[in-house]
């Protein structure tokens, strides 16, 4: 199964996008929305709950860029 992604360098995005994201050492893609002292990462799969990423939480999170392609095989 072969997967490519296009990232653009961008660390600051707009809320709504899909951006590449290193979450605790992962890096994986998530849709970000911004919040006072919050950033909230939602996958698109609604399976999976949002990630909240504050200065207070355990979870380190930081926005690598902002996705532009995102292609993979369907089996």
């Amino acid at each position: 199964r072969q997967r490519q992604m296009c990232i653009r360098d961008r660390p600051d995005v707009d809320d709504g996008e899909i951006v590449a994201v290193l979450i605790d050492d992962e890096a994986t893609l998530k849709r970000v929305y911004k919040e006072k002292d919050s950033l909230i990462l939602q996958a698109e799969n609604p399976k999976y709950a949002p990630i909240v990423c504050t200065a207070e939480s355990y979870v380190e999170c930081r926005i690598m860029g902002k996705a532009i392609a995102f292609q993979s095989d369907v089996v």
